[in-house]
């Protein structure tokens, strides 16, 4: 099977546009980071200074364009503008289904520094609750409501923890529920993506069960 190639300026130009494209993504993806950020929240506890928020939205960005890599194909010499199977052309299609790889991964290194964050929370709790439980005297709790410590009997404070363990593991649920979506998409993509290019791009794995449910080709 051979297919013709593109001209060099029609491809130059498709490549310009997308990478146009995918820096808008980026962008628009960090305005609302910072938007989410200003209305406070879990976000800001994390990166008190936009300075250390900055750095977070980078460093995602890094992981995220080393985790989808395409190397350049070999040197080849191409005979009446054609190229066979070992070689496959990049069309728009491919090239879509690259940038949703590459989304999906984005958001699954977001969900799982979110579940990390969560399974500590969720310790942190226990452990207060742990320690309500040990305290002989009562009305020897403070719970914290914003920026402001407000004195309360063990039994309220006991309440408090059981409500903050409830909304911890429902939203921990959530996020591992959302990073099996993520890993059944990104599966999908990637059994068309390694079924056209094989060994010439590489998706890096988010974890090793993922990839062991790819079949080779």
């Amino acid at each position: 099977l051979q297919l013709w190639r593109k001209d060099p300026a029609d491809r130059s130009a498709e490549q310009e546009a997308m990478n146009k494209a995918n820096k808008e993504r980026v962008e628009k993806w960090k305005k609302q980071k910072i938007e989410e950020w200003k209305k406070g929240g879990k976000l800001k506890e994390k990166y008190p200074k936009i300075e250390d928020l900055k750095k977070w939205m980078q460093g995602q960005v890094e992981k995220a364009r080393k985790r989808l890599n395409i190397p350049k194909a070999k040197s080849v010499a191409y005979k009446r503008n054609l190229i066979d199977d070992n070689n496959p052309v990049v069309t728009w299609e491919d090239q879509q289904r690259i940038n949703s790889y590459n989304r999906l991964s984005q958001r699954m290194l977001e969900v799982e520094d979110e579940i990390k964050a969560l399974t500590k929370l969720s310790q942190e709790i226990n452990d207060a609750k742990q320690d309500i439980e040990d305290h002989l005297e009562d009305d020897a709790c403070k719970i914290r409501i914003g920026e402001t410590y407000i004195q309360v009997s063990n039994e309220e404070a006991e309440d408090f923890v059981d409500e903050k363990g409830e909304q911890a593991r429902s939203e921990l649920k959530e996020r591992i529920d959302e990073k099996g979506v993520l890993v059944s998409e990104m599966e999908a993509l990637k059994v068309l993506l390694k079924g056209k290019f094989g060994q010439n791009i590489n998706l890096d794995p988010v974890n090793a069960d993922e990839d062991a449910l790819i079949p080779n080709k």
